[in-house]
């Protein structure tokens, strides 16, 4: 078999947990792997990237954090969607409840409600024990005060506590005396409008879709609810204003009474509401009478109020959508258009348009932008500064700089280049002159003897083909093979001579280095 034919697997399942445990441990075990993080959830694949750094954050869970529960974890994941559903349902059914259901009550619909308000309010103790993803500092903080303090300080804590509260707690000794001020107190649950929009644009990123079918997705998902809500409102002001006790009919000068519609069915009412709602919020006035009251009126204003602003909120998303934060995806989306009507009209096979996609997908991040232009524009001192932070763990980890002086160290990384390898593709093939080394930023490389046989995998933070460096016409002694997608950098031969050539005790150190890794693999090839 040839090297280049070979395909390489490694199991997704990491060794965490003691082996020969029971059936009770392993189930045990397999409960708490839910809250640890996985690699199977997009936003560990797209923060982490590689299988050593979830399998690093894996351990770094167990042994520092267990009672938290990791943001990138499969429970939290399917936990969001789970939130999803329930607060969507939850808001189509407390102002329906609140409004057309207080008629004619049934016990569905309010146990319903109530066991979704318990969905939220175990949903903000879930909360309590989540880590969250800290960007200024690229790590999850898992410490539980740290998380207490981002959800109270930064987050939806305070709108969550009142949309979450079980507001029917409060009327159970007067369930009936105060019927109307029940159903109007429900819609508090209003705030949870707030944490279902963090919700769904999280669900969204992770699940990768395109900003277009984002925007156009959540404007009219939030003009529906909208709508629901007025409509609901457009109804209950009558029956509320009329008495906040008692169920009564409304009063002869509001609409309700002018149409008749008090004992028609539910659908009749809430389809007559939403028609005359649509009508106030653009303005159109289907629905004219001389006999409104002053809360008819109020409600009537709000429609138009709302109305327009959502007028705006379209043009300022349409504008946003061509002109703001998002340009950078709207480019990578569109970059990945043109590149795949290219692979088409090149007629390529599947797998290479797959290649190519991904690719393109680890390269840029789903984010498209000339690195270039923005790289030369800054000055020296800045530059230095992004490429020591792009390369600060290739520099804590990589024992070949752990004697360097900080001047040195700058000039060379200064000198690394970014390359990109694919699952399988070959980096280094055996007996081929070397002119370079790599080191390796992400992902995990597998090395093999000219023979074929596999001696052992590297991961991040470790390098190989050194010898290249200090011997120029060495032949490469081993073939290097790319088990998942990896992110190198590459130091030539001929710009790390310029460097270290004015130092001669390092040379020799490095020299060493090189030549006895190189005598390890040559027995190790025999």
């Amino acid at each position: 078999m040839h090297l280049n034919d070979r395909t390489i697997f490694i199991s997704d399942q990491d060794i965490l947990f003691f082996p020969g445990r029971g059936r009770l441990q392993a189930l045990l075990d397999y409960f708490r792997s839910l809250f640890m993080v996985s690699s199977t959830n997009p936003n560990a694949q797209s923060y982490l990237r590689s299988r050593t750094s979830i399998l690093r954050e894996k351990r770094r869970h167990i042994r520092n954090n267990k009672e938290i529960i990791h943001p990138f974890s499969n429970f939290r994941y399917y936990w969001d969607f789970l939130l999803i559903l329930g607060m969507t349902i939850n808001l189509l059914i407390v102002p329906y409840q609140a409004s057309f259901g207080i008629t004619r009550e049934t016990l569905i619909p309010g146990i319903i409600k109530n066991s979704l308000l318990l969905l939220c309010c175990a949903d903000m103790l879930v909360n309590l024990s989540t880590g969250y993803f800290d960007k200024s500092q690229s790590i999850v903080e898992m410490e539980r005060k740290k998380i207490i303090k981002q959800y109270m300080k930064h987050g939806t804590f305070f709108t969550d506590l009142l949309g979450s509260f079980p507001t029917d707690v409060i009327f159970v000794r007067m369930w009936d005396e105060y019927k109307v001020t029940r159903e109007v107190v429900s819609l508090i649950y209003a705030f949870r409008l707030f944490s279902l929009n963090v919700y769904i644009s999280q669900a969204m990123y992770a699940k990768n879709i395109s900003i277009s079918r984002y925007h156009f997705f959540i404007i009219f998902f939030w003009l529906f609810v909208f709508l629901h809500w007025l409509t609901c409102i457009f109804w209950l002001v009558p029956i509320a204003t009329t008495s906040l006790k008692q169920l009564l009919y409304p009063r002869i000068d509001s609409w309700i009474h002018e149409i008749d519609l008090w004992y028609k069915p539910k659908s009749i009412q809430y389809l007559f509401s939403l028609v005359i709602t649509i009508g106030n919020c653009l303005r159109s006035r289907l629905y004219k009478s001389d006999r409104q009251n002053m809360p008819d009126l109020y409600v009537v204003i709000v429609a138009e109020i709302i109305g327009t602003l959502i007028t705006w909120f379209l043009i300022a998303r349409l504008v946003q959508y061509f002109k703001g934060t998002n340009s950078s995806k709207l480019r990578y989306q569109s970059a990945v258009g043109q590149l795949t009507k290219y692979m088409r009209h090149k007629q390529l096979p599947r797998h290479t348009q797959r290649r190519i996609i991904d690719y393109y997908e680890f390269r840029f991040q789903r984010r498209y932008f000339r690195e270039s232009d923005i790289f030369n524009a800054l000055s020296l001192q800045i530059r230095q500064e992004i490429v020591m932070h792009s390369c600060r763990k290739l520099v804590e980890n990589v024992t070949f700089f752990n004697n360097l002086p900080i001047v040195i160290l700058n000039r060379i990384v200064a000198l690394l280049k970014s390359e990109i390898f694919l699952t399988n593709d070959v980096i280094v093939r055996a007996n081929e002159p070397g002119n370079c080394m790599y080191f390796i930023g992400s992902g995990t490389v597998a090395i093999y003897t000219i023979s074929g046989k596999e001696v052992c995998h590297l991961k991040d933070g470790a390098h190989f083909g050194e010898i290249a460096l200090v011997m120029a016409d060495e032949r490469r002694v081993a073939s290097v093979v790319a088990v998942e997608i990896c992110e190198l950098y590459r130091l030539d031969r001929a710009d790390f001579a310029r460097t270290i050539h004015p130092y001669p005790m390092m040379w020799e150190q490095i020299k060493n280095i090189a030549i006895e890794r190189h005598e390890k693999t040559m027995i190790l090839s025999t």
